[in-house]
């Protein structure tokens, strides 16, 4: 569908250089696009939790400060200044 409302704009040497979309279709793009990074992003989540799951289970530990975690969520943007 996207495709086929596409419009292309070409330079004198008839070289594709842009796209035009009606704003609807833009919009369920985006939308896609937003749906495909929440769920790649719960695969990873998934991942990590496995992992730690995995690691839990063989007896290792491992343990940080709560001022790291801290810093760290900081640095992820997940905790203001």
């Amino acid at each position: 569908d996207a495709l086929e409302s596409a419009r292309y704009m070409v330079d004198p040497n008839g070289v594709k250089t842009d796209v035009v979309i009606p704003l609807e279709t833009w919009k369920k793009l985006l939308q896609a696009w937003e749906r495909l990074i929440e769920r790649l992003e719960d695969q990873e989540d998934r991942a990590i939790l496995q992992e730690w799951l995995t690691r839990r289970a063989s007896g290792e530990k491992n343990t940080v400060t709560l001022d790291a975690l801290e810093k760290e969520l900081i640095a992820d943007g997940l905790l203001p200044d």
